[in-house]
C-alpha cells in the first residue's frame, strides 16, 4: 500500500479534465501544472505573462498551504511557456515568489500551446514537505 493523498484545489474542473491538483506521496508533494485560470477554469490575464505567472503561483501557494508548506519547500519546478522571450522578460515576477529563499532546480521549456490557448505559462512543482 502506498502512502498517498490526493488533493483537489478546484474539484469540479479537475475531475472534468481528469487530474488532481496535487498528490502527496510520503513527504513529497507533486503539484500538477498550474495555469492562470480562475476557479471556474476560465483563463485569466490573456497576453500578460507577468500576471499569468502571479496567478499560477497563487494556485501553487494555496496548494502548498493545504499541506502545511510554503514556497520554501519547493525543490523543483518545471515551467512550460508558449513564448520564451515573454517569459525571460517577465522572469523577475517568478523570482519574486522566492524572495529570500533558495531557488529550486528549474527547467523552462517553450511549447506550442497549453490546455487553453490564452494561457502562456504552466508551472509544475515538486516540494519536500515539512516533517510532522
Amino acid at each position: 500500500m502506498i502512502d498517498r493523498q490526493t488533493f483537489h484545489l478546484r474539484p469540479e474542473g479537475e475531475k472534468a479534465f481528469g487530474y488532481a491538483q496535487a498528490v502527496r506521496s510520503g513527504r513529497t508533494l507533486h503539484i500538477s501544472g498550474s495555469l492562470s485560470v480562475d476557479d471556474a477554469f476560465r483563463p485569466e490575464f490573456p497576453g500578460d505573462m507577468a500576471a499569468q505567472i502571479g496567478s499560477a503561483y497563487a494556485a501553487i501557494r494555496r496548494t502548498l498551504e493545504a499541506f502545511g508548506a510554503t514556497m520554501a519547500n519547493v525543490v523543483k519546478e518545471n515551467i512550460y511557456v508558449t513564448d520564451m522571450d515573454s517569459f525571460i522578460a517577465a522572469n523577475g515576477a517568478r523570482i519574486a515568489h522566492y524572495a529570500g529563499l533558495d531557488l529550486p532546480a528549474t527547467t523552462a521549456v517553450e511549447v506550442r500551446r497549453l490546455a487553453f490557448p490564452e494561457c502562456m505559462i504552466e508551472i509544475e512543482i515538486t516540494a519536500a514537505l515539512p516533517t510532522a
